[in-house]
């Protein structure tokens, strides 16, 4: 019980108690309770060092590490080596991911990585790498010169088992792209001795493993024909530049093509872009790199001339090594390709147009010839080319014979190898003595440069590496060793007698020293100067130099500033300190430079190097010299590149010289400082020296103002010096991939003899037994890298570049003999790869072309990139494929027949059999027919794919302009730019076909590209991979990332239209040899994965047609019966039903494991303020978490299908959701919606969430308690369970409401809307719940039901439906609360807070400030929520008491009374606010920065919430007390003041700046004026506030509009009743007048909120407040200009904002929801006929015959909308008096007088800025006043538009055009009706108006955004 009490409690101190008793412990000791020990430190593990365990506990963890640091990297190893080894790679990633994250909490996390456990060191170096923790590239080489050949072998065999999972960087997988390519680059650069070691065989390669070299050429073969783009990461030469450096680039290029610019000088400029140490000159040579090598398929376009200087350059690179690697293989590859090009007819007189690539190639190959000897096999191509042979002799020769004199020197070398060694072994040993290699000097291996595994040409050849040459060392040389230390100063040399023990003072002394240190800070520094001075006596000065130097000037580099203006201070006192300091300094310098581990230890050199520094500052910067006998800084580099200990030297001279910047003496140019940057500058230039080093005298000429490149350098610097051995070296980085190229080309030299085909072992199955056919290795130019190397003759079956491509040829059964099944897949793959290139290019390239013209004119009126790019990705893909099945069908018949008959002959000949030619014939003639449309296929769908990405490139630019303007302005993109130029088109087009900006393409124009959704061969062959994928989740998901086409198999397209059953592929091409088999088991588990995801993807298109606020609302039972979600689920209903899913029932369950794991994604969470609180409390930031639940209900229908056929469904679900993530707030809503999804499908049973949820609550932490509660009362509440199916969650909560916690009102107060006893029943052993009876239970139930279906959705949980019951409802829980304080809390506050007031007199920025705050803390404040909870409340009861008792009249002063009697003193509050104001920037309870933000916020949630809990109980009290008088002024003082401290910019809250508006918003909206109406003038003040409003309207992306509207809603519904009262009182009017004022101000700063929000606006706003609402839809979207309304003949038809429709964020259909169905269907078809008829009374209040204003304007908005979608496509023929649309709303002119009013103003209330609602009911308007039979409608008309514009301004744009429309216009005959003239009165009034609109002012006039009037 004690150690389970410690699990549970403090585990980190169980551990590390565990962990120094089994180190001090003896050995008999130690083995005592050995079991416990085990099953303890088990448990302590998996909780500390497992991702599934608590936390990163950083204290705990860093003290572990000080006890022991091999426990604690023994148990993260642990860790890695319990995950399973069938775990996935996301286990294995969640483990590594876990161990880097404490990695970053220990001081050297090297050791950790310094392990012999090598494939735990490898994964978590790569995620640490990743994550940019660390250099992956300088570890590699760290650990591979420590532990060598085992390291390398360890490394090789973790790529190649996880390569293929590899992805980006940014997609956070085990393994990167980056990490792979940068251990592929290293690792060929070990020493031969490493390289020479036995290899290992590297699977799915053609390795024969003989070295380790030749492993690591075959693992990089194989992971660039898997991943072809990871060239991009492999070399910066082909990293995509952005587009500044591609401008850059195509400037240089333009100067070579027009002569400006000679090809030399571009070569050295490019020689020095790469050595550059600039990374902008770096991108420049990479880009131009990348460009050339991309124009190369065009190099046949180009004219003669720049086809020259283009072939002279390629040549050029070449030759001077500028291209290397990977690149430099491709380089060579282009060469020879060009060179195998037809050299045209015309060669004799310079050739013609068809030889330019052969040209190219001739161009290229005359600069680099001289290079040729490099590459013997490169060599044997070139002179094997028939045209070359014929036509250029002489050059054919010249290489031929430089190729024989390479291969004889190899000869050669080879016999002298061999003698030398044949003579050691005859003499008995193999090393020869000095004296003999002094006298017979040795033969040394020089590499040749390296050829890179990009380099294949199509013969799938690889060009082999020559064998070293031969250098003779001359014989006369002595050999000298180099030593570092001796000429180096007396501080490397000195005797070590210096490092005495000094004398030290008392203990009570050295403790006060020790403080004074601790406290010093610059403000400080001269009053602790003079504290010293008074304190210590001199002769301790050797002792505090010392202290100073080993634990605060070695340590704290970013504190020396500090001591040494503290060292300033003490004046003439302190020199013997200084000296002193000095001393100590030297001495430790000499030590770490002295020590063994100095070029291996981080934490060394980093000492080091802040000695360095502080050196400098306190010598040169001071015009101090640095004597040479004391440190010789010259001479200390020297030695160090002689014995390779730059890595610490450099650093360490360099950060001495930094000091001399600030120094008038030794500052550049001092000769001693320019002879020490000569020697960096030497150092600098020397081949292979690591970065790191070269960074540092980069940053070191920085720093003192020096350019490197002028720095003067001396040839013999460091001629004179012993050269390094660079073997193992660290201050270098060895590239000795040449030696591996010239192991390999030595085992190629050895011939192989070829033999024959064996006879397969294996029978062959069927198709739909193998894996997925892969074409993702097959190569298309630059696509991806070359295809494995392959020669003539092929050892078997597994030499084909496409795996498991014999599955999936067709062998007729008669011709098996001839060994077909081997034969065909070799030819078959052979003929692929030898036509795909030019087939792919050409497709590829005419498509795209095409597509990109076609689209872009097309599309130049759509504003939404997404439909774009469907359109493009359609059309690119159908012609792509197209073109390439016509392209390739002959060219591949032909090529299959020619390889089918060489090795079939080659066959008969190795078998000894003679077969006929006729057979041979009939079998080739057989096979191609039977297998050209497999192939054919396979060509389509590489092409189909590649077009796709280069489409998706190319329209790049378009895609990302219509999304930015969308994100800038709100509105759609109209590309303008295509009627601009003087192009043909869109000019010449008709009217009908002319691209039109309204409203973007019509339905009828995308049918032209959706008709490009055909069922193309390759979506067939996808099937046809899906189809076989092994029955296994792994091999299924791998099959479906290679399969990625848009189509899905034909087995879910015949499950979703409502086959019977899954149906097998249907192959043309071998339908007479193969039946149609029904679908395995497999084959349909395969199905409904792929089915699964297809759902997803329909419902992610599904909600990407909607606005992201809508999300929450579109659920399955919206969806109509015909949506593809329902097709799709019945597909998996029929499948699921034609499988016998009993023999698969483990399979079927791993199925449905993989879907509930999907319920639980973090992308289901739609989370806008990125803030998940974790703690308890009144949390108002999760009000923003909302939950997608069309995903979840769809789901869980799945499930609901398999759960039909297999019942053992229900348990499984029931154990796995006890392993749901519930750690975030985030993740617990999910949870709770889940849970109860499968409640109401009754996929898990009621007893089995008791028990789970209670043996998860166990405590008193609001998440628990909100959890249960939340779960209980839905599930009661929607009848889904009683509350008897939940005992242990009903007693738990019982013992809760009777206890002392926090959360017991709310606990209470559930139970009691249950109608639940709060008391278990005694009298029962098993604590049976006491419910007073089923039928109280189901009315209470039903009660609540009701009021929740009844409420609308709140911002914050703790407002209550009820708001004038608020107040009470919170003094009510605060007694509660209260009841529970002890005694003495109240005095305790106040003692507190009056400690405050005098620290605070002293200053903020004292140091008890400080100490104050850690005061609170120690008593809980800020850690415990009940100690917070009371603080924070009793100081709010206290300052406010305190102000009110400061006026004359007391506590029950009236305000208002007198001026001089009402004064209040604020100082008591303004005090109080800033303590809470430190409190909050200075919470840090641990963690990342995004924690301690975290932190910060809920902190402030806390602390808001108490206060206006507070404030509610206050104000109930004063209002039953019988005081009418609440004085408001303490509680606005205090918010206002947390408003302006907080919202002020700060480092602490700027990160926060959303969140901490957020908190005050929902704060704001808890009290709103409903519910403390005394407290309304100080809350508009708040609310409008500058540090509120102007920072919550300016968030980005409108974040905090809809909060902002939520306020303003609040305050218009508390003026709401008040408005229409007849006559309103002085502080009503006084009200009014201030938010009238407030909305002057968003009218003139914010004019697009009050435009988008006008409709919810208008709801709550009565009828008769004509200029408020005129005021609102005045406003129009900022810098629109609207026309003069006057303007003689304006057509506002013509206009172009009128084709635009407004943006609307009010929720439209909210009130109308209940009749939004029979109303699509009428506006649709006119159905149900009886809808008019009924339409009346729905419209009315529930139970009355009032009128319901919110659903009239909503209904009338709605159906506006629908009218204008329907005139705007494609309907522009009908009259506005034909359609549906306008029937309905003639319906409403038959309601009674006031609802007729009420409709007119819905009408009205459209009338606002240019656009199509404008438009459309100006119209609609004028068509009721013109059609109207009755002229009390037009007289209701006529008094709508009047009362709107005789009101004072401003006045709607579109209610001024449709009154002067009818006054004005004839037709209506306004003049003639009786109504105008009924008094005389009306006539005065109808004059005026009509003299103002029919005359206006001389000077014109614009309506400007706002409403206002631009003169």
């Amino acid at each position: 019980d004690i150690f389970a009490r410690g699990l549970r409690t403090c585990p980190e101190v169980l551990l590390c108690s565990l962990i120094r008793l089994q180190i001090n412990s003896g050995q008999a000791a130690a083995s005592t309770g050995r079991a416990l020990k085990s099953e303890l430190m088990g448990e302590l593990v998996t909780r500390f060092f497992k991702p599934s365990g608590h936390p990163i506990n950083a204290p705990a963890l860093k003290r572990l590490w000080q006890i022991s640091q091999n426990t604690l990297a023994g148990a993260c190893s642990e860790a890695w080596r319990g995950v399973s080894k069938k775990a996935g790679v996301g286990e294995r990633l969640a483990v590594a991911n876990h161990v880097v994250g404490i990695l970053r909490l220990i001081p050297e996390p090297t050791k950790v990585l310094a392990m012999n456990d090598f494939e735990f060191c490898i994964a978590v170096a790569f995620c640490a790498a990743d994550k940019e923790i660390h250099k992956l590239h300088t570890w590699v080489l760290q650990r591979i010169s420590s532990a060598g050949a085992p390291f390398l072998i360890a490394l090789i065999q973790y790529i190649a088992v996880f390569y293929k999972t590899a992805a980006p960087r940014a997609e956070n997988v085990l393994v990167s792209f980056e990490n792979v390519a940068t251990c592929l680059k290293v690792m060929p650069t070990c020493s031969a001795e490493v390289l020479n070691q036995p290899g290992i065989l590297v699977p799915n390669t053609l390795n024969d493993k003989t070295t380790l070299g030749d492993s690591i050429k075959a693992l990089t073969d194989a992971v660039v024909n898997e991943f072809p783009q990871i060239i991009n990461f492999y070399d910066v030469e082909t990293q995509s530049p952005n587009d500044e450096i591609e401008e850059i680039a195509n400037s240089y290029f333009q100067k070579i093509y027009t002569s400006e610019q000679s090809i030399a000088e571009v070569i050295d400029m490019l020689k020095r872009f790469k050595t550059s140490g600039s990374a902008r000159e770096n991108d420049i040579f990479a880009c131009m790199i990348t460009n050339l090598f991309d124009e190369y398929r065009f190099f046949s376009k180009y004219p003669e001339k720049e086809l020259r200087i283009t072939g002279i350059l390629f040549g050029q690179l070449i030759q001077h090594q500028l291209v290397s690697s990977i690149t430099l293989g491709i380089a060579l590859r282009y060469v020879l390709e060009a060179l195998r090009k037809s050299p045209g007819p015309g060669l004799a007189s310079g050739g013609g147009s068809n030889g330019k690539m052969f040209r190219f190639g001739m161009f290229a190959l005359e600069q680099f010839k001289t290079r040729l000897h490099e590459w013997p096999q490169y060599c044997s191509h070139i002179v094997q080319i028939p045209h070359l042979k014929e036509h250029y002799a002489e050059l054919v020769g010249e290489i031929a014979a430089d190729k024989k004199v390479e291969e004889q020197q190899q000869q050669h070398q080879q016999q002298q190898q061999q003698r030398a060694i044949s003579g050691d072994q005859a003499n008995g040993h193999v090393a020869p003595s000095i004296n003999n290699a002094l006298s017979n000097p040795p033969v040394m291996a020089l590499p040749p440069p390296a050829l890179p595994t990009g380099m294949h040409d199509n013969s799938g050849v690889l060009p082999s590496a020559p064998l070293p040459q031969q250098v003779f060392v001359p014989k006369a040389i002595t050999p000298r060793v180099a030593v570092f230390g001796p000429g180096l100063g007396r501080a490397v040399n000195g005797a070590t007698a210096s490092d005495e023990e000094h004398t030290a003072p008392p203990d009570t002394l050295m403790d006060r020293i020790t403080l004074l240190i601790n406290n010093l800070s610059p403000s400080n520094c001269e009053a602790k100067a003079a504290e010293l001075q008074a304190t210590l006596p001199q002769h301790y000065f050797q002792w505090l130099g010392h202290y100073l130097v080993l634990k605060r000037i070695s340590t704290q580099p970013n504190f020396h500033n500090l001591y040494l203006h503290f060292i300033d201070y003490l004046g003439e006192w302190g020199k013997g300190l200084v000296e002193a300091i000095l001393a100590s300094v030297y001495l430790n310098i000499g030590k770490l430079l002295r020590s063994s581990k100095i070029t291996t230890s981080t934490s060394e050199r980093s000492l080091l190097k802040n000695l360095g520094s502080w050196l400098g500052s306190i010598t040169l910067a001071r015009n101090r010299p640095i004597l040479q006998v004391q440190l010789d800084c010259k001479e200390l580099l020297f030695q160090g590149y002689e014995t390779g200990m730059l890595i610490a030297v450099t650093p360490f001279v360099a950060k001495i010289l930094e000091g001399a910047k600030t120094s008038p003496v030794f500052r550049p140019p001092n000769p001693w400082v320019m002879g020490l940057l000569s020697v960096f500058r030497a150092l600098y230039n020397i081949e292979d020296l690591k970065m790191n080093i070269k960074f540092e005298v980069e940053v070191l000429c920085k720093n003192l103002g020096v350019k490197l490149e002028e720095i003067e350098i001396r040839d013999d610097a460091l001629s004179r010096r012993i050269p390094p051995n660079k073997n193992k070296n660290p201050d270098f980085n060895l590239k000795a991939s040449a030696q591996a190229a010239a192991a390999a080309a030595a085992a190629a030299s050895t011939p192989t003899p070829t033999p024959p085909l064996e006879t397969n072992k294996q029978p062959h199955s069927r198709p739909g037994s193998a894996g997925p056919i892969d074409v993702g290795n097959v190569s298309v130019g630059g696509v991806g890298g070359g295809l494995p190397s392959m020669g003539p003759e092929v050892s078997g079956v597994d030499g084909t570049a496409i795996p498991n491509l014999a599955a999936y040829v067709v062998v007729p059964p008669s011709l098996s003999a001839f060994g077909l099944k081997r034969i065909v897949p070799i030819a078959l793959d052979r003929a692929i790869r030898e036509i795909i290139q030019p087939v792919i290019e050409r497709s590829v390239t005419i498509a795209c072309i095409t597509t990109k013209e076609l689209v872009t004119k097309d599309y130049a009126m759509e504003g939404s990139e997404a439909k774009m790019r469907k359109a493009a990705q359609l059309m690119v893909a159908n012609l792509a494929g197209s073109l390439a099945l016509v392209t390739c069908r002959e060219p591949l018949r032909t090529s299959l027949s020619t390889h089918m008959r060489q090795l079939l002959t080659a066959e008969q000949q190795q078998g000894g059999g003679a077969a006929e030619a006729q057979q041979i014939e009939l079998c080739v003639q057989t096979s191609v027919t039977d297998n050209l449309e497999l192939g054919c296929m396979l060509i389509e769908k590489a092409a189909t794919e590649k077009a796709v990405r280069d489409i998706e490139e190319t329209l790049a630019p378009a895609y990302n302009v219509r999304k930015q303007h969308l994100q800038d302005t709100g509105q759609l993109y109209h590309d303008m730019s295509i009627f601009n130029n003087n192009s043909r088109y869109p000019s010449a087009l008709p009217e009908l076909l002319r691209p039109k900006p309204a409203g973007g393409l019509q339905a009828h124009q995308l049918l032209v590209y959706d008709a490009f959704a055909r069922r193309s061969s390759a979506a067939s062959l996808a099937a046809f991979q899906a189809q076989n994928t092994a029955n296994n989740a792994a091999a299924v998901a791998a099959a479906q990332q290679r399969a990625a086409v848009a189509v899905p198999p034909p087995s879910l397209n015949r499950a979703a239209s409502g086959a019977s059953s899954v149906v097998s592929v249907d192959n043309n091409s071998n339908s007479n040899h193969n039946n149609t088999a029904a679908p395995t088991a497999a084959e349909t588990l395969n199905a409904l994965l792929t089915v699964t995801a297809k759902l997803d993807q329909t419902i992610t298109a599904t909600l990407q047609q909607l606005p992201t606020r809508q999300h929450s609302n579109v659920t399955l039972g919206v969806l109509p019966s015909d949506h593809a979600v329902h097709k799709l689920l019945l597909g998996i209903r029929r499948a699921v039903a034609s499988m016998d899913v009993v023999s698969q029932q483990q399979n079927v369950l791993g199925f449905c494991q993989s879907v509930f794991k999907r319920l639980y994604e973090s992308s289901l969470v739609v989370n806008n303020n990125n803030n998940d609180n974790e703690e308890n409390g009144n949390s108002t930031a999760t009000s923003s978490i909302n939950i997608i639940p069309l995903r979840l209900e769809a789901l869980v229908a799945v499930l609901e299908v398999v759960y039909v056929h297999i019942s053992s469904l229900k348990t499984n679900l029931n154990t796995w959701i006890t392993f749901a993530p519930t750690e975030t707030a985030s993740q617990r809503l999910v949870h709770r919606t889940v849970l109860l999804l499968l409640l109401r499908s009754k996929l898990i049973s009621p007893g089995a969430v008791d028990a789970y949820i209670g043996s998860k609550f166990g405590g008193e932490s609001s998440m628990e308690v909100e959890f249960a509660g939340f779960v209980l009362k839905t599930a009661v509440v929607e009848r889904i369970a009683s509350v008897s199916d939940f005992p242990n969650v009903v007693r738990n909560m019982q013992a809760l409401s009777n206890s002392s916690s926090m959360q017991h009102v709310n606990v209470a107060r559930l139970l009691e809307d249950l109608n639940i006893s709060n008391n278990v029943d005694s009298n029962s052993g098993s604590g049976n719940i006491s419910v007073a009876n089923n039928t109280a239970a189901a009315v209470a139930a039903a009660k609540l039901q009701k009021q929740m279906q009844q409420q609308p959705p709140p911002l914050v949980s703790q407002l209550n439906n009820n708001l004038t019951s608020a107040t009470y409802k919170a003094m009510q829980s605060t007694k509660v609360i209260a009841s529970n304080d002890p005694p003495s809390s109240r005095q305790q506050v106040t003692f507190l807070l009056e400690n405050w007031l005098r620290v605070y007199a002293e200053g903020v920025t004292s140091p008890k400030t400080l100490q104050y705050l850690q005061l609170l803390q120690q008593h809980g404040i800020g850690k415990n929520e009940e100690q917070t909870e009371r603080f924070f409340r009793y100081s709010v009861e206290l300052v406010t008491e305190a102000v009110l008792k400061s006026n004359k009249g007391g506590v029950n002063a009236v305000p208002g009374a007198g001026a001089s009697n009402n004064a209040l003193s604020y100082h008591v509050v303004d005090v109080y606010a800033k303590l809470v104001v430190l409190l909050i920037h200075h919470m840090n309870g641990g963690g990342s920065a995004e924690q301690v933000a975290n932190q910060r916020v809920h902190l402030l949630n806390k602390i808001l919430g108490i206060t206006v809990r507070t404030l509610m109980t206050n104000y109930e009290k004063v209002k039953s007390s019988g005081n009418i008088h609440w004085d408001q002024r303490p509680w606005f003082r205090l918010l206002l003041n947390l408003v302006q401290d907080l919202g002020a910019p700060s480092v602490q809250m700027d990160p926060i700046r959303a969140s901490v508006l957020s908190v005050f918003g929902s704060a704001f909206h808890v009290v709103q004026p409903c519910v403390v109406p005394g407290f309304a003038f100080a809350w508009l003040e708040l609310v409008s506030h500058r540090m509120f409003l102007s920072n919550l309207m300016l968030l980005k992306d409108r974040k905090g509009w809809a909060l902002a509207h939520q306020l303003f809603i609040d305050m218009f519904l508390f003026l709401e009743p008040h408005l229409r009262a007849a006559e309103m009182t002085d502080a009503i009017k006084h009200l009014y007048n201030g938010t009238m004022r407030v909305l002057l101000v968003l009218v003139h700063d914010f004019p697009s909120f009050l435009a988008d929000y006008h409709l919810s606006f208008c709801n709550v706003i009565p009828e008769n407040c004509i200029q408020l609402r005129n005021l609102i839809l005045s406003a129009s979207p900022r810098g629109m200009v609207m026309p003069d309304p006057f303007t003689p003949n304006l057509k506002i038809d013509h206009l172009p904002e009128i084709s635009s429709s407004p943006v609307v964020l009010s929720n439209v259909t909210g009130p109308i929801l209940a009749l939004r169905p029979e109303l699509d269907g009428y506006l649709k078809t006119r159905q149900p006929v009886n809808f008019l008829q009924s339409l009346l009374p729905r419209l009315c209040k529930d139970g009355t015959n009032d009128v319901d204003t919110p659903r009239v304007n909503s209904l009338v908005l709605y159906v506006g909308i629908q009218a204008i979608a329907r005139l705007q496509h494609g309907f522009q023929h009908l009259q506005i008096a034909q359609t549906p649309e306008m029937e309905v709303l003639q319906k409403l002119m038959e309601f009674d007088d006031r609802g007729r009013y009420i409709s007119l103003n819905a009408i009205a209330n459209q009338l606002r800025y240019p656009s199509s609602h404008s438009h459309y009911f100006s119209c609609v308007m004028l068509f009721l006043f013109s059609e109207a039979k009755d002229d009390g409608v037009k007289e209701q008309v006529t008094r709508v538009l009047l009362e709107r514009l005789i009101s004072h301004r401003p006045h709607p744009w579109a209610l001024i055009i449709t009154f002067v429309e009818l006054l004005k216009n004839q037709r209506y005959q306004f003049w003639s009706h009786s109504f105008t003239r009924c008094a005389t009165e009306i006539e005065k009034v109808f004059e005026s108006v009509a003299r103002s609109c029919m005359s206006p002012p001389s000077s014109q006039r614009v309506m400007a955004a706002g409403g206002e009037e631009i003169s």
